[in-house]
Protein backbone atom coordinates (compact mmCIF):
# COMPACT_ATOMS: atom_id res chain seq x y z
CA UNK A 1 0.00 0.00 0.00
CA UNK A 2 2.85 2.42 0.76
CA UNK A 3 4.12 2.10 -2.82
CA UNK A 4 0.74 3.14 -4.18
CA UNK A 5 0.69 6.16 -1.86
CA UNK A 6 4.17 7.23 -2.98
CA UNK A 7 3.19 6.67 -6.62
CA UNK A 8 0.06 8.85 -6.30
CA UNK A 9 1.95 11.58 -4.47
CA UNK A 10 4.76 11.45 -7.03
CA UNK A 11 2.32 11.78 -9.92
CA UNK A 12 0.69 14.80 -8.32
CA UNK A 13 3.95 16.47 -7.30
CA UNK A 14 5.68 15.89 -10.63
CA UNK A 15 2.66 17.16 -12.54
CA UNK A 16 2.43 20.29 -10.42
CA UNK A 17 6.14 20.95 -10.86
CA UNK A 18 5.73 20.67 -14.63
CA UNK A 19 2.80 23.11 -14.54
CA UNK A 20 4.90 25.55 -12.50
CA UNK A 21 7.70 25.28 -15.06
CA UNK A 22 5.23 26.14 -17.81
CA UNK A 23 3.78 29.09 -15.88
CA UNK A 24 7.08 30.58 -14.70
CA UNK A 25 8.96 31.75 -17.74
CA UNK A 26 12.57 30.64 -17.83
CA UNK A 27 15.06 33.34 -18.57
CA UNK A 28 18.71 33.76 -17.75
CA UNK A 29 17.95 32.50 -14.23
CA UNK A 30 16.14 29.25 -13.26
CA UNK A 31 13.27 30.87 -11.34
CA UNK A 32 10.90 27.90 -11.80
CA UNK A 33 13.15 25.43 -9.98
CA UNK A 34 13.97 27.97 -7.28
CA UNK A 35 10.27 28.64 -6.77
CA UNK A 36 9.20 25.00 -6.45
CA UNK A 37 12.12 24.16 -4.17
CA UNK A 38 11.38 27.07 -1.82
CA UNK A 39 7.64 26.35 -1.84
CA UNK A 40 8.39 22.67 -1.20
CA UNK A 41 10.56 23.61 1.78
CA UNK A 42 7.73 25.73 3.19
CA UNK A 43 5.25 22.88 2.75
CA UNK A 44 7.64 20.36 4.30
CA UNK A 45 7.98 22.60 7.36
CA UNK A 46 4.22 22.97 7.71
CA UNK A 47 3.45 19.29 7.14
CA UNK A 48 6.19 18.05 9.46
CA UNK A 49 4.64 19.95 12.37
CA UNK A 50 0.96 20.52 11.66
CA UNK A 51 0.22 16.97 10.52
CA UNK A 52 2.72 15.13 12.72
CA UNK A 53 0.08 13.46 14.90
CA UNK A 54 -1.95 12.54 11.81
CA UNK A 55 1.20 11.17 10.16
CA UNK A 56 1.83 8.92 13.16
CA UNK A 57 -1.60 7.36 12.74
CA UNK A 58 -1.44 7.27 8.92
CA UNK A 59 2.14 6.51 7.81
CA UNK A 60 1.06 5.86 4.20
CA UNK A 61 -0.36 9.37 3.99
CA UNK A 62 2.95 10.71 5.33
CA UNK A 63 4.80 8.88 2.55
CA UNK A 64 2.29 10.17 -0.02
CA UNK A 65 2.94 13.79 1.05
CA UNK A 66 6.66 13.75 1.89
CA UNK A 67 8.34 11.12 -0.26
CA UNK A 68 5.79 11.13 -3.07
CA UNK A 69 4.38 14.64 -3.54
CA UNK A 70 7.16 16.82 -2.13
CA UNK A 71 9.89 14.50 -3.41
CA UNK A 72 8.58 14.83 -6.96
CA UNK A 73 7.60 18.49 -6.65
CA UNK A 74 11.01 19.66 -5.46
CA UNK A 75 14.12 18.80 -7.38
CA UNK A 76 17.74 18.72 -6.34
CA UNK A 77 18.80 17.22 -9.65
CA UNK A 78 17.38 20.14 -11.64
CA UNK A 79 19.11 22.57 -9.30
CA UNK A 80 22.38 20.75 -9.90
CA UNK A 81 21.93 20.56 -13.67
CA UNK A 82 20.96 24.21 -13.99
CA UNK A 83 23.95 25.23 -11.86
CA UNK A 84 26.32 23.25 -14.08
CA UNK A 85 24.72 24.80 -17.18
CA UNK A 86 25.21 28.29 -15.76
CA UNK A 87 28.85 27.45 -15.00
CA UNK A 88 29.44 25.97 -18.47
CA UNK A 89 28.05 29.19 -19.99
CA UNK A 90 30.48 31.27 -17.95
CA UNK A 91 27.80 32.70 -15.67
CA UNK A 92 29.73 32.11 -12.48
CA UNK A 93 28.08 34.86 -10.44
CA UNK A 94 24.58 33.70 -11.40
CA UNK A 95 25.51 30.10 -10.52
CA UNK A 96 26.76 31.23 -7.12
CA UNK A 97 23.66 33.35 -6.50
CA UNK A 98 21.42 30.45 -7.58
CA UNK A 99 22.99 27.91 -5.24
CA UNK A 100 23.24 30.33 -2.34
CA UNK A 101 19.67 31.60 -2.73
CA UNK A 102 18.33 28.05 -3.12
CA UNK A 103 20.00 26.88 0.08
CA UNK A 104 19.32 29.96 2.19
CA UNK A 105 15.72 30.39 1.05
CA UNK A 106 15.14 26.67 1.55
CA UNK A 107 16.32 26.88 5.15
CA UNK A 108 14.37 30.07 5.82
CA UNK A 109 11.14 28.78 4.32
CA UNK A 110 11.27 25.40 6.01
CA UNK A 111 11.76 27.27 9.31
CA UNK A 112 8.78 29.54 8.50
CA UNK A 113 6.65 26.51 7.63
CA UNK A 114 7.78 24.72 10.76
CA UNK A 115 6.79 27.68 12.94
CA UNK A 116 3.47 28.18 11.12
CA UNK A 117 2.61 24.50 11.44
CA UNK A 118 3.62 24.37 15.10
CA UNK A 119 1.33 27.30 15.95
CA UNK A 120 -1.70 25.28 14.84
CA UNK A 121 -0.87 22.28 17.05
Amino acid sequence: MVYIAIFIGGCLGGSLRYICALLIQQSYFPFATLTVNVLGALLMGVFSTYLISYFKSHPNFKKLITTGFLGAFTTYSSLSLETVQLLMNGKFLLAFIYVLSSMLLGFVFIAIGYKKGAVRL
